[in-house]
C-alpha cells in the first residue's frame, strides 16, 4: 500500500471533483460549496507523495452539459439493481491504493447519511467526469481547470463512485435527469 498521504490525497481529489459538478451553480446562486464545505475553497493533495498541489474549488469550470441548479443527490455508489441505483449520501469517505503484489487499484467506501434510490430511464442523459484525464498527473496550480465530461453508461459505475444527480423527487426516490459520476480509478493511473 502505499502511503497514507495517497490515500487522504485520492480521497480529497475524487471529492473535489465530485463537488465540480456543482461548483458553477452553487457560486451563481450563492449557497456556497456544500460538498468541499468541509475542506474550503482551498484543498490540498498529495497524490504521489512527493509535491503538494493546491486546487481552488473557484478554478473549477462546470461543463456547459450540466444544469444550473443545485444537484438533487450527491454520495457514493451503494448498489445496483435493474434500473435503480442507490447512492449513500451525508459524509462520504472513499479510500484508494494500489495492491503492492497485482498493482491493482483497491477501493472502499462508506456514508453516513441515507441511501436513496435513483430511477434511470431511457431518457436520463448519463455522463462520466473525466476532468482528470486532461493532466499528466496532478493539475497545475492556480490554473482554471475546465470539467469534461463525456457519454457515460450505467454499466460503468461501481464501487466508489461518487455520483451526482440531477432530478425529480418522487415519494422516496428520485427520477434522474441528468447524471454525472466519477471513477476513483484516475487516481492510480
Amino acid at each position: 500500500m502505499k502511503k497514507p498521504t495517497l490515500i487522504i490525497g485520492g480521497v480529497v481529489l475524487v471529492l473535489l471533483l465530485a463537488g465540480a459538478a456543482f461548483v458553477g451553480a452553487r457560486l451563481l446562486s450563492g449557497q456556497g460549496l456544500p460538498g468541499l464545505s468541509s475542506v474550503g475553497p482551498d484543498v490540498s493533495t498529495n497524490p504521489d507523495g512527493g509535491q503538494t498541489v493546491k486546487i481552488n474549488a473557484d478554478d473549477i469550470q462546470p461543463a456547459k452539459e450540466l444544469p444550473q441548479t443545485p444537484a438533487d443527490v450527491r454520495g457514493v455508489f451503494d448498489h445496483h439493481q435493474d434500473n435503480s441505483i442507490f447512492i449513500g449520501t451525508g459524509r462520504v469517505s472513499i479510500s484508494v491504493g494500489v495492491d503492492d503484489k497485482t498493482g491493482e487499484a483497491q477501493t472502499s467506501s462508506s456514508h453516513d447519511g441515507p441511501t436513496v434510490e435513483v430511477v434511470v430511464t431511457t431518457q436520463t442523459k448519463i455522463y462520466k467526469d473525466v476532468t482528470m484525464n486532461q493532466f499528466n498527473g496532478p493539475p497545475p496550480e492556480g490554473q482554471k481547470i475546465q470539467q469534461v465530461l463525456e457519454e457515460g453508461s450505467l454499466d460503468d459505475i461501481g464501487q466508489a463512485s461518487l455520483i451526482t444527480v440531477w432530478g425529480k423527487q418522487t415519494g422516496d426516490r428520485y427520477i434522474a435527469d441528468v447524471l454525472v459520476y466519477t471513477s476513483p480509478d484516475f487516481i492510480t493511473k
